[in-house]
């Protein structure tokens, strides 16, 4: 452990302490079951307060990473879902080609949500839907970019599944998403096609029809990614 961390001096430090972490359990030099060294030895090593480190394992816990056990320790846990999702979100976060990587996971992630929640969308699901493009739609008027609400439509969507699995992707992923979307719509004419094509995807949910929405899906995906990706 010692010749694997390295000193963090960044300004939210737990923070930091938590990305190093998910470092080193992508790279593999930490695996499920491996015993941390004690908070004390952590914060020698990070040269940071005992307290930094509390939070850092604290929000561990949270994502299901770490598992502390009462007169032994806190150990590396990775075998269930919680695990990967947050994992997951930080690979999206520590990339280089952030804008890239999203678009093209949405790609393989948002159509069959869309197709998804065409079968499974309860009348207030899809009312619920409906108020957001409104909302979308005032925004624009404003003269934002309505990417709250572009965001907001997308989680919906994935709601409208009803499977929890899915719902915990894209909730965990979804501040790479925002700013994948954020970026697209400061694009001149991008916010009105993604307004337009999420009308669509609506219109396709509300008929049940899962291989319309798919394919509207797909649609609104190409008329919103930035050029050059």
């Amino acid at each position: 452990m010692q010749t694997q961390i390295q000193t963090v001096k960044r300004r939210r430090l737990h923070e930091d302490i938590v990305q190093h972490f998910h470092s080193l359990i992508r790279e593999g030099a930490l695996k499920h079951g491996d015993r941390l060294p004690a908070e004390r030895e952590l914060a020698e090593q990070f040269q940071v307060s005992r307290s930094s480190v509390r939070e850092a394992i604290r929000s561990l816990e949270l994502q299901g990473l770490a598992v502390s056990k009462p007169g032994a320790g806190t150990f590396i846990s990775t075998e269930n879902l919680d695990s990967v999702v947050a994992l997951l979100a930080s690979t999206f976060n520590a990339g280089a080609d952030v804008l890239r990587d999203a678009f093209e996971m949405r790609h393989l992630l948002e159509p069959p949500i869309a197709a998804l929640a065409a079968q499974r969308a309860t009348p207030e699901e899809v009312a619920r839907l409906r108020e957001i493009l409104e909302d979308q739609q005032r925004q624009i008027d404003a003269g934002d970019t309505g990417v709250e609400s572009d965001t907001a439509f997308h989680f919906a969507l994935a709601a409208a599944t009803h499977n929890a699995a899915l719902i915990k992707v894209v909730s965990a992923v979804e501040d790479v998403l925002q700013r994948s979307r954020g970026q697209s719509l400061e694009e001149p004419g991008r916010r009105q096609r993604s307004l337009a094509s999420h009308q669509e995807i609506l219109q396709r949910v509300q008929a049940g029809d899962p291989q319309g929405a798919q394919q509207a899906m797909d649609h609104h995906l190409a008329v919103v990614e930035p050029s050059g990706l």
